[in-house]
């Protein structure tokens, strides 16, 4: 399809089967992929494979290690410039969670530059590029290749102190949990897609995948954290149980007190509910307990991959709770949604 200008006029979407982190591989075809290829042996290696850690992290000294990410999905909106500054969000929070600082990006972009014009890929990477500039972050160069939808992100390098650097595995029993974000951005771009949200609920959720995870993790290391990670598509039910799993433990989650997107609860009700979601239901379903007593539309939303989502923290009760006080005065929309506690390694228990 022209436009009047003889340019193309397809939507960026048009040819998209899943979008952002709904297009992730789920966890359990993950699992099973790489049960069969040997573990490297490295002591440098200051993560694991097993845990589904956010990035690596190698050690080069005592008091500095190198955090290592790449992270890219096909578009989530059809505007270039916004993808592009949403994808590279993404892929920099992985570095985040793990309290780290990014410094140098390589993008990564896959596009048919037969169906659209190369202004829109200047577009995308302009809008990567304004994320990078934002989080202090040099784009050094990348790599590209023709492909049937458009894909993109970054490999990000970040720098940390390893006595400092926080993982999914050092949650403590009867640390509280803190999430930065609304949870629903999967549910709430199927919505956006089909024209339903309105202009405040467009903003909401805007700002959030726009925002970079970099202020929340300046606030939170005051506070000591003893694990951490980024909500992304394995959903807040995946990522909760993955962090349980590596520490041990098990963890409760308040229904009633976690924070979704406004009309995401309704949507979901109406069916809008990306495919990710079912695949992030059959892999950690059975970990969850309660999950029948809770209504269905919060069940997808438990499930519902987010891209751009927030980090979550774990840590002790007095220093939560004044976390989430400064984080709140910054314009967070966090909240503590529940705890660590001995149990079941893994297993997730829905309270409310």
């Amino acid at each position: 399809m022209k436009s009047s200008n003889g340019e193309s006029s397809r939507k960026l979407t048009a040819n998209v089967k899943a979008a952002g982190c709904a297009a992730k591989i789920s966890s359990l075809e993950l699992k099973q992929v790489l049960s069969s290829i040997k573990r490297p042996q490295c002591p440098e290696l200051l993560t694991s494979l097993d845990n589904f850690e956010d990035a690596a992290v190698y050690k080069i000294t005592e008091d500095i290690a190198i955090v290592e990410t790449l992270d890219f999905f096909p578009p989530v909106v059809d505007d270039p410039f916004l993808f592009g500054r949403i994808a590279a969000v993404n892929a920099l929070s992985d570095v985040y969670a793990m309290g780290g600082n990014p410094v140098i990006a390589l993008n990564i972009l896959c596009f048919p530059t037969c169906d659209y014009p190369l202004e829109v890929v200047e577009e995308i990477l302009k809008g990567g590029q304004a994320a990078c500039s934002e989080a202090n972050v040099v784009i050094a160069g990348g790599h590209s290749i023709q492909g049937p939808e458009p894909v993109y992100g970054l490999s990000v390098t970040g720098i940390v102190n390893p006595k400092s650097m926080l993982t999914n595995g050092g949650a403590k029993a009867e640390d509280v949990l803190v999430l930065t974000k609304p949870l629903g951005t999967g549910v709430m771009l199927l919505g956006m897609k089909g024209e339903l949200l309105q202009e405040a609920q467009n903003k909401q959720l805007f700002q959030s995948l726009t925002m970079l995870n970099k202020g929340a993790l300046q606030i939170a290391k005051k506070y000591q954290p003893s694990a951490a990670t980024d909500i992304t598509g394995f959903g807040m039910i995946g990522h909760a149980s993955e962090m349980a799993l590596a520490s041990g433990l098990s963890a409760y989650l308040y229904i009633d007190e976690l924070p979704f997107f406004a009309g995401a609860r309704s949507l979901a009700a109406q069916g809008f509910v990306p495919a990710g979601a079912y695949g992030n239901r059959n892999t950690f379903s059975s970990s969850v307990i309660n999950l029948e007593h809770i209504e269905t539309a919060i069940q997808d939303l438990l499930f519902d991959p987010q891209t751009s989502g927030g980090l979550m923290f774990s840590l002790k009760e007095e220093p939560a709770m004044r976390l989430l006080a400064e984080l709140k005065e910054n314009g967070y929309e966090a909240a503590v949604i529940g705890k660590m506690q001995t149990g079941t390694p893994g297993s997730i228990f829905l309270e409310g």
